[in-house]
């Protein structure tokens, strides 16, 4: 009976203990799977958040290429004038320079009536620059949105030539008037190296063939074998590290957005990025191609050490495996801390991190310090970026022959001058300066000549006038000048220290001495002057006074 009895308690306490040791296994397992499916989905997140942060600064990129290309006060006059060889050439070296800076695939010029002007396209087996006269807006419907609303537009297109970004910004001239658009693109093509050299990840663009069909031109198919030699239902641009397409198009039709697929001992996960093009339609996706064998290979490991810790301290590992799961949690909480702050560009949280290799205590350790190394890439990338997007801007408000403002930079800060001395209670007055006689200058002596004359005039006028004054450049031998804190007398004053300088100054061209006299209008804000402009209008009325009445003086 005894016998039994410890025989019946001995198989009691083994079923319990080996009904636990399953129960809890089972739960570990499923908990590890959890943990293993979160990892997935957290790098899903990372990459999809790293995708969306490129997209956004090639974005911003092109809108800025767009604006510094329409600005051009040249183009506007080509446009108005509808001067094609003039336009030409001068796109034609802005091509030659931004294509090789910005791996640009087109810069398209169309006129206000949707024709087009002047157009520099490479798409890749083919580069070629064109001033055929075409309608372009019965295909290009991101053009013809621009010209429509006069607005710029951003998005993914599939014109004749390539699948690519485009940014549209509409030229205006200087009454605001619509001129034309100006369309920079960059192929897919060139998109893709891109990410590999910025963002460190094998990636491809897999495209839906139908829409390549409808849109692209057969030339551009057969000339590019990833177009001519895709089967099924996509074409794949970029390498797969051997991947079959076949496998790669049915994983992408069964799920749009992360999958896991394992090609011999390794494990790989691909994330789906759509692209969408300016009707709404997904016409393909970027795929992110991650290595994550380490990843599962780590975990699977993990469980197999629990399962021999179990059977021999079953309480000890429901301990560890609650303290370990809580750790684990924790530094994957981390580095989805890391991803989420990244995706809103708050790259403050690198700075805890430092940048020198060093052994890794785990798998998850290592992810943790590949994400972060990606984060600092890219915030050197948009670094760059916005280093050579404040370049843009700038040359966009300087008169690039004499280095002062612009016409565009007056009607940027003209007002908000005129309001400051408002505010402020002090006068402000104005001041039109117009070269005399200068067109005879550029007849008789050349252009460069009158080039010299107006680097001359500008170097009189910037070393007479005070830091706080504006200096700008509103036409050919045109300038004028905003005096902050300068009345009527003060400011006449200094237009007869410019005339007097002028007049004593002497040009030295190729040993002929060149003189020359200014013409200068001032005028004084008073109450009634609602805007700048009003005495912007004055002065410019003294101007032609001065100019009536013989040249080479000032009047008030």
């Amino acid at each position: 009976m005894k016998s039994n009895a410890v025989r019946k308690f001995t198989y009691v306490v083994v079923f319990i203990i080996t009904a636990a040791f399953i129960l809890l296994s089972g739960y570990q397992i499923y908990t590890y799977e959890e943990l293993v499916d979160n990892a997935l989905f957290s790098k899903y997140r990372e990459n999809k958040n790293a995708l969306a942060l490129f997209k956004n600064l090639q974005e911003q990129l092109l809108i800025a290429v767009a604006i510094s290309v329409g600005e051009d006060e040249r183009l506007k006059k080509y446009l108005r004038e509808n001067d094609r060889e003039k336009a030409f050439q001068l796109v034609k070296r802005k091509w030659n320079e931004l294509k090789k800076r910005f791996n640009l695939s087109e810069i398209h010029i169309i006129d206000k009536n949707g024709i087009s002007f002047v157009n520099f396209i490479d798409y890749g087996a083919r580069e070629f620059g064109e001033k055929d006269v075409y309608t372009i807006t019965a295909f290009r419907k991101d053009i013809n949105r621009s010209l429509e609303t006069g607005e710029m537009v951003s998005t993914l297109f599939v014109c004749r030539y390539f699948v690519g970004f485009r940014a549209i910004y509409p030229v205006k001239d200087n009454t605001g008037e619509l001129v034309g658009v100006v369309s920079v693109g960059k192929s897919i093509n060139n998109t893709i190296p891109l990410i590999k050299k910025y963002l460190k990840k094998n990636s491809f663009a897999v495209l839906d063939k139908r829409f390549l069909k409808q849109c692209l031109k057969p030339e551009v198919i057969e000339s590019t074998d990833e177009y001519r030699n895709g089967k099924g239902d996509f074409v794949i641009i970029g390498s797969t590290n051997g991947i079959k397409h076949s496998v790669i198009e049915q994983k992408i039709l069964e799920d749009d957005k992360f999958f896991v697929y394992s090609e011999g001992d390794r494990e790989y996960l691909f994330t789906l990025y759509p692209l969408k093009d300016f009707n709404g339609r997904t016409i393909g996706f970027i795929v992110f191609q991650d290595d994550v064998s380490y990843l599962i290979e780590g975990f699977n490991s993990n469980v197999f050490n629990l399962f021999v810790v179990y059977m021999f301290l079953l309480i000890a590992t429901v301990l560890a495996i609650g303290y370990m799961s809580r750790l684990m949690e924790k530094r994957i909480s981390e580095v989805e801390e890391i991803t989420e702050r990244l995706s809103i560009k708050d790259f403050s949280v690198l700075e805890r991190y430092r940048d020198e290799k060093r052994e890794f205590n785990d798998d998850l350790d290592r992810l943790k310090y590949q994400i972060v190394k990606m984060g600092k890439e890219l915030y050197r990338y948009i670094t760059d970026m916005n280093r050579q997007m404040l370049k843009l801007s700038e040359e966009t408000y300087t008169d690039p022959l004499l280095g002062i403002l612009n016409r565009r930079a007056l009607m940027k800060v003209g007002n908000s001058e005129f309001e400051k001395a408002k505010l402020r209670g002090i006068p402000l007055s104005v001041m039109v300066l117009d070269l005399d006689n200068f067109k005879n200058i550029n007849d008789t002596y050349g252009h460069s000549a009158g080039d010299m004359v107006l680097e001359d005039f500008a170097e009189i006028v910037k070393r007479l006038i005070s830091t706080r004054e504006l200096f700008f450049r509103i036409g050919g031998e045109e300038f004028l000048i905003i005096l902050p804190g300068a009345d009527l007398k003060k400011a006449v004053e200094i237009g007869e220290k410019i005339k007097k300088e002028v007049e004593n100054s002497v040009v030295d061209v190729n040993g002929k001495k060149i003189r020359y006299t200014v013409s200068i209008g001032v005028a004084q804000a008073t109450e009634k002057d609602r805007d700048i402009y009003s005495v912007i209008s004055r002065a410019d009325e003294n101007l032609y006074k001065a100019k009536r009445e013989g040249r080479n003086r000032v009047v008030s």
